[in-house]
């Protein structure tokens, strides 16, 4: 049963029955803020034949999804499309962690370290070697995100292991750095960066033979490799280099090297400074203000990011949708593959995106029509089938 007034200025979003299995679609009048219609499904068909039979749509709100673009685009020709511009904020984000990722050892190179430091750097030993990993195969654009990720979390690892070598404790490092204790412990104990790839933690070799070691270490004796052969007699079936590992975390001389004031490159996440990126720089206090120029400073690919993030942004607040050809040609002239690529999927959809950067209509009051379903759906946990979920959301008081 359809609304029984016509609907000028249409939301569409879609809702899970299952989640990451059957999906339905929410229909809410943005004039009025109410549910006017629940799809058992969302089918750019269903939805296309929704909107046939509604000719008075004069406007759809949807995100930048491929079946509701088509939908609207065959159903509602008359109809003017716009892009949720929560969606084109979230999208950017996830371009930006992929970029920052790329630029964090970029930024802590940046750093001018003392001559101590570059010495301790050149003394390194050669990381242990981990397991061998298959990758999973994944989707391009996955991929890429995976591994800008992981070139932040090895540089994060690197840094991790030239503290600890410079002779500080864990909790130092983790101080330092801006992390948990536990992690930096676990990311020391695993030998290197983790992955998104679920690892079973296990019993480790030495653990039988570690107090016989720390005796023969209080006694005097602090050569791995005599300590590798008493144990090895003993029936230890692992490595020297276990053994060096345990005779290096013995080893506490913090005042042996000395160490440059942290800074918040040390602490660097892409993840955090993808939302300093994305804020009114008026709303960011003086310490985030003060982060946010030194990763400026110390990237140049992070500076023009940075610059052409805040023009996007402003055009999305003040509704300057006829910036957006300016825009785009600054993020053609920065040469920044991420950034581009973004663009270019703007620029397929740039009727609904100029509309949705000048227009006020967005996508919000159907986000909460959406969670009133999902309290109702959930009242009725064994009987949520359409026909009644339907009936209790467009006759509700």
């Amino acid at each position: 049963m359809a609304s029984a007034r016509a609907v000028r200025v249409l939301g569409v979003d879609d809702f899970a029955w299952k989640k990451r299995f059957t999906y339905g679609t929410i229909l809410v009048d943005l004039e009025r803020r109410k549910i006017i219609d629940v799809l058992a499904d969302r089918e750019s068909a269903t939805v296309e034949g929704w909107l046939q039979e509604h000719p008075e749509v004069e406007l759809v709100s949807r995100d930048r999804g491929k079946d509701f673009t088509k939908a609207a685009t065959m159903g509602a020709p008359q109809a003017q499309q716009v892009v949720d511009r929560f969606h084109m904020v979230r999208n950017l984000s996830e371009v930006l962690q992929e970029i920052l990722g790329h630029c964090r050892a970029e930024i802590r190179q940046g750093e001018a370290p003392l001559p101590q430091l570059e010495k301790a750097a050149a003394e390194l030993t050669r990381p242990l070697p981990t397991a061998a990993t298959c990758e999973p195969r994944t989707p391009a654009h996955v991929k890429k995100v995976h591994q800008a990720r992981q070139a932040s979390r090895d540089d994060r690892y690197n840094q991790m292991t030239t503290l600890r070598t410079q002779g500080l404790t864990q909790r130092e490092v983790a101080k330092r750095m801006g992390m948990s204790e536990r992690t930096v412990r676990h990311w020391l104990k695993r030998g290197a960066a983790p992955t998104n790839e679920r690892q079973f933690r296990r019993r480790s070799v030495f653990d039988p033979y570690a107090a016989y070691v720390l005796q023969r270490w209080q006694d005097g004796i602090y050569e791995a490799k005599q300590l590798y052969a008493e144990i090895r007699v003993q029936g230890f079936p692992g490595t020297v280099r276990i053994v060096q590992r345990f005779v290096q975390a013995l080893r506490d001389d913090p005042e042996k090297i000395p160490l440059a004031p942290a800074t918040g490159a040390d602490r660097f996440s892409s993840k955090t400074a993808t939302w300093l990126f994305i804020r009114d720089p008026k709303q960011l206090t003086t310490k985030k203000q003060v982060e946010l120029e030194l990763i400026c400073q110390r990237s140049e690919t992070a500076r023009k990011t940075y610059e052409l993030t805040q023009q996007f942004m402003r055009m999305l607040r003040l509704r300057r949708g006829q910036e957006f050809e300016m825009w785009l040609s600054a993020v053609e002239a920065s040469q920044i593959p991420e950034l581009r690529r973004f663009a270019k999927g703007l620029l397929r959809d740039k009727s609904a995106v100029v509309a949705g950067l000048t227009l006020s209509y967005s996508n919000g009051p159907v986000e909460a029509q959406v969670q009133k379903l999902k309290l109702v759906k959930r009242s009725m946990f064994g009987r949520a089938k359409l026909p009644l979920l339907r009936q209790r959301l467009l006759h509700a008081a």
